[in-house]
């Protein structure tokens, strides 16, 4: 065998190795890139409240088919909680409340709590462990654990 032809033996060996431990290492590079994607952002209902009011018309967008005035009817405001009817107060658990259906951590899941959300408390348990509470925004009631609300002024 002459040195030529050893010559080309080897580096066609050469490359041959080279083509597949490239090919391998870029197989290797994709496959790991799809496994440690973060999968995407799952979006719910209730993610973003303020864009259903954004979404529906005003009373302003309307045009107006009568010519005449009409009176002008004020809302009547509504009635503030007094003491005797509970206090106002907002959640501080940062993972929100469950609202249940009795003082119970057996009873029935209503509903939930996120933070921050302004409700009326109504009364307290008679062991002090549950607190009936009001949601501002629906009037929905029910029962909460106590120790997570704290007592806002109105």
């Amino acid at each position: 065998m002459s040195w030529g032809n050893l010559t080309k033996l080897l580096s066609g060996v050469l490359l041959a190795i080279a083509l597949i431990v490239s090919g391998c290492f870029f197989a290797a590079q994709h496959v790991i890139a799809q496994f440690t994607a973060p999968p995407p952002k799952p979006t719910f209902p209730n993610d973003n409240p303020g864009a259903k009011a954004k979404l529906q018309p005003t009373a302003a967008a309307k045009p107006a088919t009568k010519s005449s005035p009409k009176p002008s009817v004020t809302p009547s405001p509504s009635p503030q909680p007094t003491e005797a009817a509970g206090y106002r107060a907002r959640i501080t658990l940062s993972q929100g409340l469950n609202l249940r259906e009795s003082a119970s951590q057996d009873s029935a899941r209503i509903g939930g709590v996120a933070v921050n959300t302004r409700i009326t408390v109504l009364e307290d348990s008679s062991d002090g462990e549950w607190q009936r509470v009001r949601l501002e925004e629906s009037g929905r009631e029910g029962w909460v654990k106590a120790g997570y609300t704290e007592r806002v002024n109105p």
